[in-house]
C-alpha cells in the first residue's frame, strides 16, 4: 500500500514477537495539531470529486487505483477517505489487498483526527459511528494489548476525548431521534473498549473494580435499536455478572481508624462485619469496637466463631 506525508509517524510492531519480527510505520496525527486547517470550499469540492472517482474505480474492480485516489484525498483532510481506507484494511479487498489491522487502525485514527478538527456540535455522527464501530472490532478480535500496546493506548486516549464530547448535555439537545441513537451507539462502543482495556489490566493485577464499573456504565447507556451496539450491551451485562463477585463489596477503608488498604493484598486482608456486611475493619480490635458501638442491623445474623469474616 502506498505511503503519504503526515504530521507524525509512529513505529509499531506487527505480528507475533519472534526473531524475524517486522517493523513498519503507521501514520497518525499529534493531539491538538495546529498544522491541520479546516477544509475550504475548493478543497471540499476536490475531495468530493476524488471520492466519486475512487468509487467509480472500485466498482470497475480497479482496486489499487481506487486506494491510491483515497490516499490522495487524505492530503485534503478527508475523514471519509481515511474511514474508507480503515475499512478496506480491516476487511481486505478480494485478493488485491489483505487485511492489515494496524494500518486499518491508523487510518481510523486519522479519520478521527480530521473529524475532531471541527466543533463536536458539527460532527457527522454516521461517519463517526462507522469509525468507532471498526475500531471496536479491531480491539475485540484482532489486537493483542501486550503486543500492540502503543497503538492500543493511543486509540483509548482518542476515544476517551470523543466520549467526553458526546456526553455534553447541550449537544444532546440538538440531536434528532436518529442521531440520539447513533450517539448512544458510539458511546456504547467506546465504553465497551474502555471496559475491555480495564479487564485486561484486571487480569494482571486481579483488581476488577474499574472493569465492573465500566461494564455497568455500558449497560446503563442502554439499548438503542442498533444491532451492533445492543449486542455489546448484552455482552457487557454478561461480563458484569461474571466479574462482579470478584470485586469487594465494601470500601477498602477501616470504618473505625480510617486505615486505607493501599494494595490488593491489604484489601483482601480486611475484616468485614458479619452482622451488617457493609463495612470493613483492619483488625479484630477495630471490628469489636464497631460491633459494640456502631453496628446497627436488622438482618439475620450468621456470625462465625470469631464474629467476623474476611474478604477472601
Amino acid at each position: 500500500m502506498g505511503s503519504f506525508l503526515t504530521k507524525e509517524t509512529f513505529t509499531f510492531l506487527k505480528g507475533s514477537k519472534s526473531s524475524d519480527e517486522k517493523l513498519f510505520q503507521v501514520p497518525i496525527f499529534k493531539e491538538n495539531d495546529a498544522g491541520i486547517n479546516k477544509i475550504d470550499l475548493t478543497a471540499s469540492n476536490k475531495v468530493q470529486n476524488l471520492l466519486t472517482e475512487a468509487e467509480r474505480k472500485m466498482n470497475s474492480h480497479e482496486y489499487v487505483k481506487s486506494v491510491e485516489i483515497l490516499q490522495l484525498a487524505i492530503k485534503f483532510d478527508s475523514s471519509q477517505s481515511a474511514a474508507k481506507l480503515g475499512h478496506i484494511n480491516l476487511r481486505g479487498l478480494n485478493a488485491t489487498i489483505v487485511p492489515d489491522y494496524a494500518t486499518s487502525a491508523a487510518y481510523y485514527f486519522i479519520a478521527l483526527k480530521f473529524i475532531k478538527i471541527s466543533s463536536h456540535t458539527k460532527w457527522e455522527l454516521d461517519l463517526l459511528h462507522e469509525v468507532i464501530e471498526g475500531l471496536t472490532e479491531l480491539y475485540r478480535f484482532y489486537f493483542n494489548r501486550r503486543r500492540d500496546l502503543l497503538i492500543w493506548n493511543y486509540g483509548i486516549k482518542v476515544m476517551k476525548s470523543i466520549d467526553k464530547a458526546l456526553k455534553d448535555p447541550l449537544f444532546s439537545k440538538t440531536l434528532t431521534d436518529e442521531e440520539v441513537r447513533k450517539n448512544k451507539s458510539i458511546r456504547i462502543h467506546i465504553t465497551f473498549c474502555l471496559a475491555l482495556t480495564a479487564e485486561l489490566e484486571g487480569n494482571e493485577n486481579d483488581d476488577f473494580r474499574e472493569t465492573v464499573n465500566l461494564y455497568h456504565e455500558c449497560e446503563q447507556i442502554g439499548t438503542c435499536d442498533l444491532e451492533c451496539a445492543d449486542k455489546l450491551v448484552k455482552k457487557a451485562h454478561t461480563r458484569f455478572r461474571l466479574l462482579e463477585p470478584r470485586v469487594p463489596r465494601v470500601q477498602p477503608v477501616c470504618v473505625i481508624c480510617n486505615y486505607k488498604a493501599g494494595d490488593l493484598k491489604s484489601i483482601w486482608s480486611l475484616l468485614v462485619c458479619s452482622k451488617c456486611q457493609i463495612v470493613a475493619c483492619c483488625s479484630r480490635k477495630c471490628l469489636n469496637q464497631h460491633s459494640i458501638m456502631a453496628c446497627i442491623t436488622n438482618r439475620p445474623l450468621k456470625p462465625d466463631e470469631t464474629g467476623f469474616t474476611r474478604l477472601m
